[in-house]
């Protein structure tokens, strides 16, 4: 980066949020990077001094990785309804640790949250981070229906296959058309391909074969879309879809019925079938 630079911010996205689910008494667990949108919650709870009792657990490698540590220590000792629990999995040199060893388990949870069963959950971290602590709180009869979670999946790496065909949807000049002495001839009917993605703002059509994303036709063609997450969870993708059909490959937690009612779509795991026509 250099001074003057100019960059592209987004705002916030997503569904994850204790907003959009008020209760008294919150749980947020968390590994890793996960902690952020913990945070994002926590601060706008003690910013705004509402009337909530959390118990925020955290998982790291070691004490030295714990992130935004003395800003949580600060919300502990200042809120009397912020209770802080931390776990690390691997002692350091040099790096002393009174607290919590090893990862989650139910003798951990009955300590950091004796009254778990009455609180809404929120977890955040790796896929298998997420997965064991879901195992655990359905072993112990948890009420799923108070439970949240968002996943950080990683981008997908692209794939090594041929690149679509494309047509540019502006006019073009029409190629002549030879003829023989014993039998004129006319140009071939233009046939419509099965599958296919049309980009109304750029002018494009890609023909394609229907394994790659709308996200990922884009991209390969230059055509400039927004994306963040490319797993069908932040909403930063969606585009309006003006005509046709799309199946996706994972659900599609980005979006709210409003949005599809709409008519928009995630790109970054929706996939064409047939002819799609995308306000993009």
């Amino acid at each position: 980066m250099r001074v003057g630079r100019e960059i592209k911010v987004s705002g916030p996205l997503g569904k994850f949020t204790c907003f959009a689910h008020p209760a008294q008494k919150l749980l947020m667990i968390s590994a890793g990077s996960g902690i952020t949108p913990m945070m994002a919650m926590s601060r706008w709870i003690v910013d705004t001094g509402a009337d909530c009792d959390i118990v925020f657990f955290h998982s790291a490698r070691s004490p030295r990785d714990i992130i935004f540590r003395q800003e949580l220590e600060w919300m502990s000792a200042c809120q009397p309804k912020f209770r802080l629990a931390i776990t690390i999995t691997k002692s350091e040199s040099g790096q002393p640790w009174c607290g919590f060893m090893g990862r989650l388990n139910e003798s951990m949870l009955s300590a950091i949250a004796p009254d778990f069963m009455e609180r809404t959950v929120y977890v955040c971290g790796s896929n298998a981070f997420m997965a064991e602590v879901k195992i655990l709180l359905e072993h112990l009869a948890f009420p799923m229906q108070n439970y949240y979670e968002e996943s950080f999946a990683g981008t997908k790496q692209p794939k090594q296959q041929p690149s679509p065909s494309v047509q540019n949807l502006t006019p073009a000049p029409t190629p002549a058309v030879k003829s023989t002495p014993s039998k004129p001839t006319s140009p071939p009917a233009q046939k419509l391909a099965s599958t296919a993605v049309i980009f109304a703002k750029s002018k494009k059509e890609i023909v394609c074969d229907g394994k790659d994303s709308i996200l990922e036709l884009a991209e390969q063609e230059g055509i400039e879309m927004d994306s963040n997450c490319r797993s069908g969870v932040c909403g930063t993708c969606k585009q309006k879809k003006l005509a046709g059909e799309i199946k996706y490959e994972d659900d599609p937690h980005g979006l709210d019925h409003s949005d599809e009612d709409e008519g928009y779509i995630l790109t970054c795991i929706a996939h064409p079938v047939g002819r799609v026509v995308i306000n993009a």
